[in-house]
């Protein structure tokens, strides 16, 4: 790695990834190549770690990988721990209330270390969500944990919450976490799902903003920082960022702050984008 000139803060699905959440050999050397520049990388995700590690196991250079919006911040390769912000399992009552004669339900996440899986009520949500549930369960190294109550999980802490539901539903549950202390809720479209939209809900810590702040702090040198995503839990890392990129499968709200849109991330976009944004901040 060459002399230290700054950050790059991708988000992963929509972003570098195309539709099969692969990263074409083309994004890996052009991001090696960053690397070698003197850039460091951070993939910051909604997701688990079992996903960000089966999509970003083709790279082989350190960089940082910050899940579930922040909660945990790695370095990679090593998956070495360097920073953590869970929510405290008291935060399940308050959901509990707002869910009151509510369609649908929360998902709770056990983390990383615990391997990645989640506690869910299956009598509690649609078939139609049902089918979906079935989807991202495939990306949990460990089975589910289908349970009838949380009232176990009140002494726990966790890295996120996800409530799953129609737009309609989600933007109605996401002013009611909104009223919530110390939580930061995201509502985001669902990748998997036409129709499927989440609120994740994650420490107020643990946004992708706070999240790149903390891994640049841990780090020790910031320089100039570039940020690209594509969906409205990337908001806070994009302005966090010297310079914006928002993917042109972006929300109409997002395209409208960006620096730079760049093309779809099935035609590889992120890497004319990056290259054009490294030349505006010189």
């Amino acid at each position: 790695m060459g002399e230290h000139k700054g950050w790059i803060a991708l988000d992963i699905d929509g972003t570098i990834t195309d539709q099969l959440h692969h990263v074409p050999p083309e994004v890996c050397l052009y991001l090696k190549s960053l690397h070698k520049e003197g850039w460091q990388l951070i993939f910051i995700t909604g997701r688990t770690f079992s996903f960000g590690f089966s999509v970003l196991q083709v790279l082989d250079f350190p960089f940082f990988l910050a899940v579930q919006n922040g909660a945990d911040i790695l370095l990679m390769p090593e998956q070495r721990l360097v920073s953590r912000s869970y929510l405290p399992g008291d935060m399940i009552s308050s959901l509990e209330k707002i869910y009151t004669d509510q369609e649908e339900d929360f998902i709770i996440y056990a983390g990383y270390q615990h391997g990645d899986f989640c506690y869910y009520r299956p009598s509690r949500f649609s078939s139609e969500l049902m089918v979906h549930l079935e989807k991202i369960k495939l990306l949990s190294p460990e089975p589910w944990r289908a349970v009838d109550t949380f009232d176990f999980a009140q002494n726990e802490a966790f890295p996120l919450i996800k409530c799953l539901g129609t737009e309609t539903l989600m933007r109605r549950v996401n002013a009611s976490l909104k009223e919530i202390e110390g939580i930061t809720a995201s509502l985001i479209r669902d990748p998997l799902t036409e129709g499927v939209f989440l609120n994740l809900v994650t420490d107020r810590q643990a946004d992708k903003g706070k999240a790149l702040e903390r891994a640049i702090a841990q780090f020790g040198k910031r320089g100039k920082v570039i940020a690209a995503g594509d969906d409205r839990n990337d908001i806070s890392m994009l302005e966090t960022a010297d310079f914006s990129i928002v993917m042109q499968t972006a929300p109409a709200e997002m395209l409208e702050a960006a620096n730079l849109i760049g093309k779809p991330a099935t035609e590889m976009g992120i890497i004319g984008a990056l290259k054009e944004a490294i030349a505006n901040v010189g």
